[in-house]
């Protein structure tokens, strides 16, 4: 490790004594044997079990209710009996997961409208150290945590005491910030102005908003010092953008997964082979429509269980979103298991009269071919069961005609006439929170 990474995290443990005790562990569980790492996950499932049953009014009815012990959740098969919590079960019932042995008034509240608009609180314990995965992922990419960056995300920067108090754990990290929910060409000039005096080693944004500045760059020509990594997030990428960011920023993509329960689920290393669960942090469950497991490979829900929270426990939670998890090794070493790319949320799916779905992992995938084309796309189904789909097009539709006549043939034979299919193209498509929404259901 870095001398400077050292620095900042003994500076960080006078904050948060647990980091760099935490930190260490994570470095070392991620070589180690998968029948060790997986030793160390039914040791935090006993642990995380045991407390939520004894201290989480939720957790001791629910158990009880299904006849479960908690001393024998380690058991892969009494794990799966605790019944999957829904997002509504969370909204409904705050009070019931917050631990009885914690001080109510140190528990910090993140709010999160979600995909679905509806608020959901979530408790988080003040003293865990949520930036440890995070350290891992910028150690596969050879970065400090307190090399200089650009962050394109939602809100500015805290003020007051707290900031002052980042700078002095941070420092001499120089961090170049921009709001990703208000881009406009100045605001994208005036972070391209101040880049070069800032030279980031990491770029850190919401997809969208990389999107839009990658826009920018390659439409006017502009040459900027290329940083080590892209750490993209908050919603899911397309081959489309990735090639896109990276040609304009001259660096590699590092797809990062992660939800407003839980930060940090999974991200790429370098090799680019998937993306490493963190599983020492976080369990992660591919379940069918009856929350039975999937087959190796195939797609379903995604289900979590946040392995370092005990004052505000979440245990197969169901975060709305889809994916799979990949039976191959990482030829990077790592034994931490690999996940694909997540396709978006489960609520993408469109689905036609007769029942036929189109899934939100095919539609996200239907220009790929076309990633010099194609510069943004959105699919939008109407009341009426209608399709449009707006493009927007790196020239004119009169030169790429034949990609949209492509993609129409392929969608058509799909849609088997049962619906109306127009494609719409576009000089732009609104974002969302800084965010590309790819699929509209009205």
């Amino acid at each position: 490790m870095e001398f400077k990474t050292w620095q900042y995290l003994l500076r960080y443990s006078l904050a948060k004594p647990r980091a760099l005790r935490g930190f260490r562990e994570a470095i070392k569980n991620q070589t180690l044997s998968r029948d060790k790492l997986q030793g160390v996950v039914r040791t935090k499932i006993k642990k995380l079990v045991s407390i939520a049953y004894k201290n989480v009014p939720w957790y001791r009815k629910v158990l009880d209710r299904h006849n479960l012990d908690y001393k024998k959740i380690t058991i892969k098969e009494e794990f799966n009996k605790i019944p999957v919590l829904t997002r509504e079960e969370l909204a409904n019932n705050f009070e019931q997961f917050i631990s009885e042995n914690i001080d109510k008034e140190e528990l910090k509240i993140s709010t999160t409208g979600g995909s679905t608009g509806k608020p959901l609180k979530i408790g988080m314990d003040p003293e865990v150290v949520r930036e440890i995965p995070k350290w891992q992922m910028l150690s596969w990419w050879g970065l400090s945590p307190i090399d200089n960056m650009a962050t394109l995300y939602r809100g500015v920067p805290m003020s007051g005491v707290k900031r002052i108090a980042l700078k002095l754990i941070r420092w001499p990290q120089k961090i170049l910030y921009m709001d990703a929910t208000n881009i406009s060409k100045n605001n994208i000039q005036k972070f391209i102005d101040e880049y070069d005096h800032v030279k980031p080693k990491l770029i850190h944004g919401y997809v969208g908003a990389l999107d839009a500045i990658a826009d920018y760059i390659l439409q006017n020509n502009i040459n900027l010092s290329p940083p080590e990594v892209i750490w993209s997030t908050a919603s899911p990428i397309t081959s489309i953008q990735e090639n896109k960011i990276s040609k304009a920023f001259k660096a590699p993509i590092c797809d990062q997964y992660g939800c407003s329960e839980i930060y940090f689920i999974a991200a790429e290393c370098p090799h680019k082979e998937g993306l490493h669960i963190f599983v020492d942090s976080v369990k992660v469950e591919i379940l069918d429509d009856n929350n039975k497991p999937v087959p190796d490979g195939e797609y379903g829900k995604i289900v979590i269980t946040n392995l370092n929270e005990y004052s505000f426990p979440l245990i197969r939670y169901e975060n709305g979103d889809k994916g799979r998890l990949l039976t191959k090794k990482c030829s990077c070493g790592l034994s931490l298991p690999l996940m694909d790319k997540v396709k978006g949320r489960i609520s993408d799916n469109i689905e036609l009269p007769n029942g036929t779905v189109l899934s939100g992992e095919y539609l996200t995938t239907i220009f790929d071919n076309y990633t010099e084309t194609v510069k943004q796309f959105q699919v939008i189904q109407h009341k009426s069961d209608n399709i449009t789909i707006k493009v927007v097009l790196s020239g004119s539709y009169h030169e790429n005609n034949n990609v949209v006549s492509n993609v129409r043939d392929k969608l058509e034979k799909r849609i088997n006439n049962q619906v109306k299919l127009r494609f719409e193209c576009v000089e732009r498509i609104p974002k969302k929170g800084g965010k590309i929404q790819f699929i509209i259901k009205e």
